[in-house]
């Protein structure tokens, strides 16, 4: 979300071109992990300025493809239709999530 970070302007931040989700990797992928890590330690006295944000040098698909895109947009697509359902399922009871989503989400783990 580079354009995020860009307009929040953070002192220092290294951009990771990955799934949201996934700040510091593939997941179960512990080498991997740990290169990226190593990277973003390594960026540190590179520095310089008000802000600035690093393009780390790694890609989720080998061959550099962004499929992963249209896999993280439909995963939200179908979250949609779960959380109307859980919508629906509050207000047919009377409840309101306006103002008390996080309690809500505790308590019926939606």
């Amino acid at each position: 979300m580079w354009d995020v970070t860009s307009a929040i302007k953070p002192p220092r931040a290294c951009f990771l071109d990955f799934p949201i989700g996934c700040p510091a990797g593939k997941p179960h992928m512990a080498e991997l992990q740990r290169q990226i890590l190593t990277a973003v330690l390594r960026q540190a006295p590179n520095f310089t300025g008000e802000w600035s944000i690093h393009m780390l040098p790694f890609q989720w698909n080998d061959d550099g493809s962004r499929d992963w895109e249209d896999e993280l947009k439909e995963i939200y697509r179908r979250g949609l239709g779960t959380v109307q359902a859980h919508v629906l399922d509050h207000s047919a009871r009377g409840e309101s999530l306006i103002g008390k989503e996080r309690e809500i989400a505790i308590r019926c783990n939606c």
